[in-house]
This record gives C-alpha cells, sequence and structure tokens, in this order.
C-alpha cells in the first residue's frame, strides 16, 4: 500500500512540475533576464519576468532593447502575468 502511494505521489510531482516547464518556454524570451555583464554600469530600468514569483520587476541593467520591457504594463501583457 505504502509503494502504490510514494509511486503515486511521484506521479503528480512529475506532472505538475513537466506542466510548470512546459508553461515557460510558451513565453517570448524577451520575459526573462540575460546574463548580466559584470562590467555594466549604466542604469537603464527594465522590467523582467521572474517565473518564481509571476510578477514583472523592475531591473536595473545595460541590456539590449531585445531584453525587458520599459513597461511594466507591457511586461504583464506579454509574459502572461497572473493568468496561470
Amino acid at each position: 500500500m505504502m509503494q502504490k502511494m510514494m509511486q503515486f505521489i511521484f506521479v503528480v510531482c512529475f506532472v505538475i512540475l513537466a506542466c510548470r516547464a512546459l508553461s515557460y518556454d510558451d513565453l517570448p524570451e524577451r520575459c526573462f533576464a540575460p546574463e548580466e555583464d559584470p562590467r555594466c554600469r549604466a542604469l537603464s530600468g527594465r522590467y523582467i519576468y521572474n517565473p518564481r514569483t509571476n510578477v514583472c520587476e523592475k531591473k536595473y541593467t545595460c541590456w539590449d532593447n531585445e531584453h525587458g520591457f520599459f513597461y511594466k504594463s507591457k511586461c504583464k501583457r506579454y509574459c502572461k502575468v497572473n493568468k496561470k
């Protein structure tokens, strides 16, 4: 009985993790922060999506225009914040 319960819990956890991973793959690359250049000294504020909290957060960085959003509303719309 205990072995069946452990198998069930394992399968449920696997399905949940697989669904979460697939949902992040659907998001545009622009939603996520690229690796930061340690030499960066600029303070350009951009909103990026944090998948752990499902929130668009403002980060100060040297990223190009292909990463992040200038407006929180655009980040929320493109990255589907609070729609999961």
